[in-house]
């Protein structure tokens, strides 16, 4: 072959490799991304992380999907978001109850809690609130005590579902107070609801997103807050801890995962969008609504408070003597 032959045969190579370039080196995310969220739709957790949706997919160019896969303590959704192909383009949003605490709860999980998920991020801090039907006499939680103390074994409380937020915080509550109460687990908050407003269970624990509504049309009434400070959509309504049990604080968080061996790239891209996502004014307000605060940082930083939280939980659950029969 003459040399400039040779020297264009070389160039169309270069040319051809380089149109290729694109195709191999795709910009992530190149195609819609799922959010699996492990209970029904409408409670707290399912209304962040659609806001949470909308506002990634502005800032990744890409539409993100919600998948609801209610069901097991929030089981069924984790064990499929943790056998979902590692590319990126399958990510969970679960709460504590979820990510931390099931490990403790559940024998022989289809998954490890600490080693079968990649940390993406802490996304938000979910005060609840402890209410009762406005059909009830329960003004307050001392109220509520007395009466449960002096009729042993005749209230009940509704939750999400067993190993739930819900549940654990009351049961918590619960061993705090000695109050002999019934579980009653559902699955998911709606129907929990259409119980508890009429009164046929006596309370219920709940993200304030969700109840604020409840609260506002007078359906139900909070009786306290579950972390250490008020709430600041509902100022008047006391902690817990301020309303006769002292100490108590269970604050409700929310994280991001990915499966493991998602690439290390991908998941700081996804954590760069949260964080950019959490500091804009117009998340911020919508969790503000929701009662939510928003949290952020590395994944690495949300690994170490996902080791810590499992730990900790371990013992709660054993001195509480939490189960989920």
């Amino acid at each position: 072959m003459r040399p400039w032959r040779r020297l264009l045969h070389a160039c169309a190579c270069l040319l051809a490799a380089g149109a290729m370039l694109p195709a191999a080196r795709a910009a992530y995310p190149d195609h819609p991304i799922r959010i699996i969220v492990p209970f029904s739709a409408g409670a707290t957790l399912d209304l962040m992380t659609r806001a949470v949706a909308e506002q990634l997919a502005g800032e990744l160019g890409q539409q993100v999907i919600v998948e609801n896969r209610p069901g097991a303590s929030g089981i069924i959704g984790a064990d499929a978001a943790a056998k979902a192909a590692p590319d990126g383009y399958t990510y969970m949003m679960a709460p504590f109850s979820v990510l931390a605490v099931n490990a403790s709860l559940h024998q022989n999980l289809p998954y490890d809690n600490l080693r079968d998920f990649a940390p993406v991020a802490l996304v938000a801090a979910a005060p609840h609130v402890l209410l009762a039907s406005a059909q009830s006499p329960f003004k307050t939680l001392g109220e509520l005590i007395a009466y449960a103390k002096a009729h042993p074994g005749e209230l009940s409380y509704a939750s999400a579902g067993a190993g739930s937020s819900a549940h654990l915080a009351t049961e918590v509550l619960r061993y705090m107070t000695d109050m002999n109460l019934t579980h009653v687990p559902y699955k998911g908050t709606a129907p929990a609801y259409s119980d508890l407003i009429p009164g046929r269970v006596a309370v219920m624990v709940d993200g304030v997103g969700a109840a604020l509504p409840r609260i506002q049309s007078g359906q139900v009434r909070a009786l306290g807050g579950t972390s250490p400070q008020r709430v600041p959509v509902l100022p008047d309504v006391p902690t817990l801890a301020e309303a006769g049990a002292p100490g108590y604080d269970v604050t409700p968080w929310y994280g991001m995962v990915a499966p493991r061996n998602t690439p290390a790239a991908v998941v700081d891209t996804m954590n760069d969008a949260i964080n950019r996502a959490l500091r804009s004014a117009a998340l911020g307000k919508r969790f503000a609504d929701m009662g939510l605060q928003p949290r952020g940082g590395t994944p690495a930083d949300f690994g170490a408070y996902l080791a810590s939280e499992t730990a900790k939980w371990r013992e709660v659950v054993r001195n509480a003597h939490v189960t989920v029969n």
